[in-house]
């Protein structure tokens, strides 16, 4: 079964920064915490994380780019978000 992984645009840093927010202003405006906007842009301290996030914390950060620049929630998912297939290894 294949799944998604969501991972960050390598420019998120500079285009939230564009937007004129901190990274800590941007995770309280998308309601996540700043660690974990720091382990999604810096995912090598955090091996847990691998870099990637939920589905549910992809769409917080694009709702929060998008009120933030007024581009539709659908566009800022585009521009943050990267997703990529990833196999599910069965267990079994």
């Amino acid at each position: 079964m294949k799944h998604s992984r969501f991972h960050l645009n390598p420019a998120f840093p500079d285009l939230i920064a564009r937007a004129g927010l901190s990274q800590r202003a941007f995770a309280q405006r998308a309601g996540v915490s700043l660690s974990t906007i720091a382990g999604l842009i810096h995912p090598r301290p955090h091996l847990g994380r691998r870099g990637s996030m939920q589905r549910r914390t992809a769409w917080l950060l694009a709702r929060a780019y998008a009120e933030v620049t007024g581009m539709s929630v659908d566009e800022a998912f585009r521009l943050l978000i990267c997703e990529q297939a990833d196999e599910e290894k069965s267990a079994r």
